[in-house]
């Protein structure tokens, strides 16, 4: 990345979305929505057209995504119920990370409150996913 490749929402904001390794996309979020409220970003593109290069954001290659339907059930009022319930929820939040990053980066040319809220988007959702990440980890699941 170069010196203004660094200062630049775009390219930054793509940075953070395809990167798969969900700390480091955490830190990315939230150093970019510390550097957009201190006004170290800029909003430049070559272009107003909305981007279509991304189509899957970067995520981890485990835990194996697979379809709800192929988990085994497990209620709610056992330790392994809890837990996985606290897991599906950690991945909403790391899915509303992309989601947030995505929308910064997807649509060039918004008003430049869009670009703020969505950037608090991006650092609320990563604080939430910590929050639950640090739980599981905590409880060895």
């Amino acid at each position: 990345m170069t010196m203004s490749d660094s200062t630049n929402l775009f390219v930054r904001a793509r940075a953070a979305l395809m990167e798969a390794e969900p700390q480091r996309k955490c830190e990315l979020a939230d150093r970019l929505y510390s550097d957009w409220n201190n006004n170290l970003l800029k909003i430049e593109s070559d272009s107003d057209a909305v981007r279509t290069d991304v189509t899957e954001p970067g995520r981890p290659l485990k835990p194996e995504l697979v379809h709800p339907r192929a988990l085994p059930r497990r209620g709610l009022g056992t330790q392994e119920g809890q837990a996985a319930l606290i897991h599906a929820v950690t991945h909403i939040e790391f899915n509303a990370i992309n989601l947030a990053l995505d929308a910064v980066y997807r649509y060039p040319g918004m008003p430049v409150e869009y670009y703020g809220d969505w950037l608090r988007v991006a650092h609320e959702e990563s604080k939430h996913f910590n929050l639950l990440r640090n739980k599981l980890n905590k409880n060895g699941l």
